[in-house]
């Protein structure tokens, strides 16, 4: 009988083999996934690349049955016109008289003479606008320092830089109508209009109030005086 020997490697057990062979193919496992993800990416990048040279190619046409209209014809801004600042205007040289004269030089658009609130008189100086600039230049040049009744005519080209709507914006007040005139007639207006008994029951009982108040301050300045009202029967 043969006796076999011991040998000194060790053996390994069934179930490390096994352990060993689901790491392996866990691993192939991973590596496949890995491939499968990297080919579908590329497939994808593909088909996008081929959308993207088919759209340049033919150009996207946006469906849409809405009929749009224009909405109106474009605003053109309203190009600077030439203005001329008027001093020294004499008594009677006002805006008839100004577009009159004015016209020699080219068309005139606007005239204002600034007038005084309280009396409506002229202030001595106001504006004249031109159609052009330049013929608003040529104005002011040959206006400044003229002699008319008496008086020098200080005339400055005012240039596009320096204009606002200020000039022109205010109404053109006259020697009849004028703020002071319009805001009397309308007060004028509001204290004469017809009252109802309750306002005017108020306005007694305020009136009595008032004189009350007063004859008592007089009877402690030494004056002894008694406000009757007209037509009171107390």
């Amino acid at each position: 009988m043969k006796i076999k020997k011991k040998s000194d490697a060790i053996r390994v057990p069934p179930i490390k083999k096994a352990i060993k062979v689901k790491r392996k193919s866990l691993d192939t496992g991973n590596e496949s996934t890995v491939t499968k993800a990297i080919e579908s990416v590329k497939k994808i990048l593909e088909k996008k690349n081929v959308k993207a040279r088919d759209t340049a190619e033919t150009p996207k046409v946006n469906k849409s049955y809405r009929i749009t209209k224009p909405r109106g014809k474009p605003r053109n801004r309203r190009k600077r016109r030439g203005i001329v600042y008027i001093g020294h205007i004499p008594h009677g040289f006002y805006e008839e008289q100004m577009t009159e004269y004015f016209k020699q030089f080219g068309r005139v658009t606007k005239v204002r003479v600034v007038r005084s609130k309280n009396s409506g008189r002229s202030c001595g100086y106001g504006y004249v606008e031109f159609m052009y600039p330049k013929v608003a230049e040529i104005a002011a040049q040959t206006m400044n320092n003229y002699l008319m009744c008496g008086r020098l005519l200080k005339a400055t080209y005012i240039p596009p830089e320096k204009q606002h709507n200020g000039f022109f914006t205010r109404r053109t007040w006259t020697k009849d109508i004028y703020p002071k005139v319009t805001n009397r007639k309308r007060i004028t207006k509001i204290r004469n209009r017809n009252i109802s008994n309750d306002r005017h029951s108020n306005f007694v009982e305020s009136t009595k109030q008032k004189l009350s108040n007063l004859e008592k301050k007089m009877k402690e300045k030494g004056f002894d005086m008694k406000f009757t009202p007209v037509n009171d029967d107390k």
